[in-house]
């Protein structure tokens, strides 16, 4: 069998050229002058502000369009930064114009009776949302691997499961860019396609492979016996607009292959970017150059504070709903909303939380959302499918909704847990939440769940 690349290879070479052709800097003058000091003369030329006081999902389209001028006008004067060579990747307007052209609307993954397929979708739109379940790279430890894989892969309202990651291999320590990096995800993809098996869904797509630290893994496993081409793999770039050669790598592999591929990126809120202005701007400006140096299908942003590490504490939220429908309105992108409360399992803020930010995406563009990082993502086995089951719901009850009617709700919603947002409350673990033997969750986190949907049945008329 032939490989058909996804993208020219001279085109690819044109953009690993800017990483050597390009101007040379200094990483803190990128920072600094790139980002920090364009950003805030790009909030003035633009008028980009709002007032979170009287608004968490805007309704202006002329803010929305003025903000994707924004975006497109830093990524055209910054460009991107290249780590390992400290030089300037820059793009033309016209080539952006063009990555932008070419974007694809549309993209299957999975197969067989578990294929699934996102459509680029616009604000407001009443059309079915896909939802993403998984630990998210959260550390698991090898016998715990195929039960949690096996109780959100038996969640019906997910239509692809992201892998935890391995805490260590066959009992021994993985250390990146080792073979023990290999091995690892080699044993990833052996036990998630057995856990798959098992529950009845072998051609479910995989969200994949998170037990590497480097290239190594993913490149070794993205092949023959191993993960699919038509599964959800990951690249990125990183805060703020920068990348690098393992990001270029990982690229090349999935374009040449014709593997399907994810981009992703995380800008800081409160750091060279600065507060949710600038986060929007540098949103749409990081978007718009994962398609153009990664080669990605679809893209999401997903902000971390600064300091709580989520993307829920409430002044982020118009900032992520405004870059959506920037992006939604001005571009054919394959939008995905992402999910990273400050609270874990067995916290009944969780909820409230993860409904608040996925009404706030779904009305302004996105065709899927990925749920859940929850307590952040950093503790190790603190996540169950039971969250993920519930921001599946509250996905498909926004559906349809306008921002007007989502607004009212985000904001009361957001009353909920504001006050207790001060830390990250881990909450409990997997084992803890949850039953091992049943897989289903435990008497207390099941009531949680049941009285957190019932508030929100009762006081907001959304049937979760």
């Amino acid at each position: 069998m032939v490989n058909i690349p996804k993208v020219e290879p001279q085109l690819m070479a044109s953009v690993l050229d800017k990483t050597e052709k390009g101007p040379w800097v200094e990483e803190t003058e990128w920072d600094r002058h790139f980002i920090n000091q364009t950003i805030k003369e790009l909030v003035k030329k633009y008028n980009i502000t709002w007032e979170t006081s009287k608004s968490m999902v805007l309704s202006d389209d002329g803010l929305a369009d003025r903000l994707f001028t924004a975006g497109l006008e830093l990524a055209l004067q910054s460009g991107l930064y290249c780590i390992d060579t400290h030089r300037r990747m820059i793009w033309s307007k016209e080539e952006l114009e063009n990555v932008l052209a070419n974007t694809p609307r549309e993209v299957k993954v999975g197969e067989g009776k578990d294929e699934v397929t996102f459509r680029k979708r616009n604000m407001e739109e009443n059309s079915y949302v896909g939802v993403i379940g998984g630990p998210y790279g959260i550390p698991f430890p090898e016998e715990l691997f195929i039960p949690v894989i096996k109780s959100y892969a038996q969640e019906p309202l997910l239509d692809i499961i992201d892998t935890p990651s391995l805490q260590t291999t066959y009992g021994y320590e993985i250390r990146a860019g080792t073979p023990w990096d290999q091995l690892a995800v080699w044993q990833e993809a052996a036990l998630t396609f057995e856990a798959l098996r098992q529950v009845g869904r072998p051609g479910m797509p995989i969200g994949c492979a998170n037990s590497s630290a480097s290239p190594l893994g993913e490149l070794s496993s993205t092949s023959y016996g191993g993960f699919r081409r038509n599964d959800w793999h990951h690249n990125s770039i990183m805060s703020e607009l920068k990348v690098s050669y393992s990001d270029l790598i990982r690229a090349v592999h999935f374009s040449q292959t014709g593997a399907i591929s994810h981009n992703f990126y995380n800008p800081i809120y409160g750091g060279y970017a600065g507060g949710g202005e600038g986060i929007a701007i540098v949103t749409v400006a990081g978007m718009i150059l994962l398609r153009a140096c990664l080669w990605g299908e679809s893209f999401n942003p997903g902000p971390s504070h600064a300091h709580l590490s989520c993307n829920t504490f409430p002044p982020m939220i118009p900032a992520q709903a405004v870059a959506l429908q920037a992006l939604a309105r001005n571009s054919n992108m394959i939008l995905a909303g992402f999910l990273r409360p400050t609270s874990g399992p067995c916290v009944k803020e969780l909820f409230f939380e993860i409904a608040a930010l996925t009404i706030a995406q779904v009305v302004s563009g996105v065709s899927f959302m990925k749920a859940v990082h929850t307590a952040t993502g950093r503790f190790p086995m603190h996540c169950t499918p039971l969250e993920a089951r519930f921001a599946a719901q509250i996905t498909h009850a926004a559906e349809g909704l306008t921002r007007k009617e989502a607004d009212s709700i985000v904001i009361k919603l957001i009353e909920k847990y504001k006050d207790n947002q001060k830390t990250i409350r881990a909450g409990k673990s997997f084992t803890e939440a949850y039953d091992i033997g049943s897989l289903q969750p435990t008497k207390e986190w099941q009531d949680m769940y049941e009285e957190a949907c019932h508030e929100i049945n009762n006081e907001f008329g959304i049937s979760v």
